[in-house]
């Protein structure tokens, strides 16, 4: 197969965003990936080359996150959103789209998909943030968690971007779009009730669409990706062939 490679900055919205894509000329949607909060498109590189032999990808950083521009833009969902599909738009990279969202990157990914459900084919969500984990989760952490916890809202935006991401998602929902949850069953820094309230979260996130599935991956922590490549890769696969059908 023909493998087309582009790596560049694009201005969106006065920022320059870089962005990676793929095309082994394969056939169906391309996968868009959204990091987690803080995280390059790097974190991606264990299940890239996989992914890959199967299905279109893009990758890009988003505002103050690796090789983009840093910015005064909100860093909430809403602002997020807007950047991604205009950046989509002025690549040519047209939908459908299946968009695979990791832990921030989920809400970003679900307030997407739920704005425009004619673009998306397909949502993954890897061990995702829910609405309501500051308000529930979070008090149920030990001290130590929660000052880590509270102490990381310094690399992309703040934390009342992220409360205001939370709010911007809460109601939403994605219809029939296919839907896989994962979930990390092994965080050790958790408590056994902060543990509970987030597999309640998880349940919660698989009832977002009406075609959807929630596997709990052992062996895995937060990122999913990197602790089992093989599970996120396996998911995207069965997201693909089911689409295909």
């Amino acid at each position: 197969m023909d493998t087309k490679v582009s790596c560049q900055k694009v201005n969106v919205n006065g920022i320059e965003l870089y962005y990676e894509y793929i095309d082994e000329s394969n056939n169906g949607p391309t996968i868009v990936f959204d990091s987690g909060y803080g995280w390059s498109l790097e974190n991606w590189q264990s299940i890239r080359e996989d992914v890959s032999k199967f299905a279109k990808i893009f990758m890009y950083d988003r505002e103050n996150i690796g090789n983009s521009d840093k910015g005064n833009n909100p860093k909430h969902s809403a602002q997020i959103v807007k950047n991604l599909r205009v950046l989509l738009e002025k690549t040519h990279i047209k939908p459908p789209y299946i968009l695979v969202g990791h832990s921030f990157g989920g809400a970003n990914v679900r307030l997407y998909a739920s704005k425009y459900p004619e673009e998306v084919a397909g949502v993954v969500l890897i061990d995702s943030c829910h609405e309501d984990q500051n308000k529930v989760m979070v008090p149920l952490f030990s001290k130590e968690v929660q000052e880590a916890y509270f102490g990381q809202f310094i690399v992309e935006g703040t934390f009342s971007e992220l409360e205001e991401s939370l709010e911007q998602v809460r109601g939403t929902n994605i219809g029939s779009i296919p839907l896989i949850v994962l979930t990390g069953d092994t965080q050790p820094f958790h408590t056994t009730e902060s543990m509970a309230a987030w597999m309640k979260f998880q349940r919660e996130l698989a009832m977002l669409s009406s075609n959807s599935k929630h596997v709990i991956v052992k062996e895995a922590g937060h990122a999913i990706h990197i602790d089992n490549p093989k599970s996120v890769v396996d998911a995207i696969r069965e997201m693909v062939e089911t689409i295909d059908k």
